[in-house]
């Protein structure tokens, strides 16, 4: 029992400890600028600030609003950031900090001094939280990652995670190679030594720019993070599991994809006004006789021009957008005579159209066949339309479901806003003379409330209408008409997909 009692002991207090990764011969086959961060002090624990925390989930960083400077400020957090929830709930838990905190310069290689608590409270949070993309594997030794029709494959043996940088330009990729030991109630199923290796993609060319791997190092599972991405310029991974050093990649300068791209479609009529064949034409007939003048003015008002299903061409060709316009091109009351059906009828007529938006050259359009059409694959795509002042029961209480975001424009849209999935597009308006005025899209990170993109158009008629006929797609795309007839409109890429 007594010898038992000193291996429970030792085992307990190895796993308290933090073990410094043993890089031996760490390589790395990228010209890109490799430089290393060191920390001068180990992180303090707030609580107890003569001792070191014992963990750093999460790193944030900050940086003096307005500030020409180039200094970011860095302090860990422990258990991760909850989404900053108390943001939205103030009954609930803020998240810890390190009770240190340190300034970084970036500029001719990392400079680094010890930050003053006036200067972290007195700057902003900066947007450097990775979006995580999964592999397709039934395992974490198969598979790839998949993302936009590109895939992305793993070094080692088993996965670890895909980080997607904030902007969606670069995705991380971790995986290492080990033997994992027998399952045990201490030591979990994590390895204690194996090779780790890193590579980061473009994900607009889908092409590798930086690998690096490491040997030998102990507990290789533990160095997935805690990770930074900073303004799509600099990735920040950890050389220990203490994070107080980490190497520092220097990305490739690139001039950002515009976002939105405005995306005019071929015309439905020819040269005359002479409108074009559609590649399907329905008819519905509906009987007007057993209705009152209200319910046949309700099912006879004009359908809107909608988008009714997107799809995309297949992935080892330039991948293209298609989507279905369908509009209603006749509303008219015709009688049928003779039988037992005699009598009124109303006439729609719904003419779908197919289109091709190239996803890869500056959103080019051209119409599509439906052959063309018959051969894409189907994506998921809608409309969540939302208010932003809904709210839940939790706890006997109600509450919010979104944060408060802000309007750019005098008027609320009607819907408020638009769900696609992580992100929140926030409608609203400024109604000018005749008609017209200028329609305002802010975009915001649902959880952070972090601001992603703000974009205003002119509009005629209504504004509400556009807003109602917005479609959310599945890879990250977000569709708003500019005109009633969907000849045109905005089209944004949104990092990380729907859900």
């Amino acid at each position: 029992m007594g010898r038992l009692l000193i291996i429970l002991i030792c085992l307990t207090t190895s796993l308290s400890c933090h073990t410094a990764a043993q890089l031996s011969g760490p390589t790395s086959t990228s010209a890109q600028s490799l430089t290393k961060l060191h920390f001068p002090e180990p992180w303090a624990d707030a609580t107890r600030p003569d001792f070191p925390l014992s963990t750093v989930q999460q790193i944030e960083v900050r940086k003096i609003p307005n500030s020409s400077a180039d200094e970011f400020f860095f302090a860990a957090l422990p258990y991760g950031d909850f989404y900053y929830q108390q943001e939205l709930y103030p009954d609930s838990p803020a998240p810890e900090y390190s009770q240190n905190s340190f300034a970084v310069s970036f500029t001719q290689g990392p400079k680094v001094r010890v930050a003053t608590r006036q200067e972290w409270e007195g700057a902003s949070r900066v947007s450097t939280k990775t979006r995580n993309l999964l592999h397709t594997g039934n395992d974490d030794s198969s598979g790839e990652i998949e993302y936009r029709g590109k895939k992305y494959p793993k070094v080692g043996k088993y996965w670890g995670p895909g980080l997607l940088s904030p902007g969606g330009k670069w995705l991380a990729v971790f995986s290492y190679t080990a033997v994992k030991p027998p399952p045990s109630i201490f030591f979990g199923t994590s390895p204690r030594n194996g090779d780790i290796f890193w590579e980061i993609y473009d994900t607009v060319t889908g092409q590798k720019v930086f690998d690096w791997q490491a040997k030998n190092v102990k507990h290789p599972t533990s160095l997935d993070g805690p990770v930074v991405w900073l303004e799509e310029r600099y990735f920040l991974f950890p050389e220990d599991e203490d994070a107080q050093n980490f190497i520092v990649l220097t990305l490739p300068a690139f001039i950002p994809e515009p976002n939105p791209l405005t995306v005019q479609l071929p015309s439905r009529f020819d040269s005359k006004g002479q409108r074009l064949p559609a590649a399907v034409r329905h008819e519905a007939w509906t009987p007007l006789v057993p209705l009152t003048k209200e319910q046949a003015a309700r099912i006879t008002a004009p359908s809107p021009t909608e988008i009714s299903e997107v799809r995309v061409t297949s992935p080892t060709t330039p991948r293209e957008l298609l989507l279905a316009i369908r509009e209603e091109t006749e509303n008219t009351t015709r009688n049928r005579a003779g039988g037992d059906g005699a009598g009124n009828y109303n006439l729609r007529v719904f003419s779908t159209y197919y289109y091709a938006v190239s996803l890869e050259e500056a959103m080019q359009s051209r119409s599509a066949s439906k052959e063309q059409w018959e051969r894409g694959q189907v994506l998921r795509s809608g409309s969540k339309k939302i208010s932003l002042d809904q709210t839940t029961d939790a706890f006997g209480d109600k509450r919010r479901v979104y944060r408060p975001f802000p309007k750019t424009g005098e008027s609320w849209g009607s819907p408020q806003a638009f769900s696609a999935g992580e992100w929140v597009a926030v409608f609203s308006y400024t109604p000018q003379a005749n008609e017209k005025g200028k329609l305002f899209v802010d975009i915001f990170e649902r959880r952070l409330g972090n601001k992603f993109s703000s974009v205003e158009f002119p509009y005629a008629g209504s504004a509400n209408a556009l807003f109602n006929a917005a479609v959310g797609i599945e890879e990250g795309y977000l569709i708003l008409p500019l005109d009633t007839s969907f000849s045109s409109f905005a089209f944004w890429k949104l990092p990380g997909g729907m859900s």
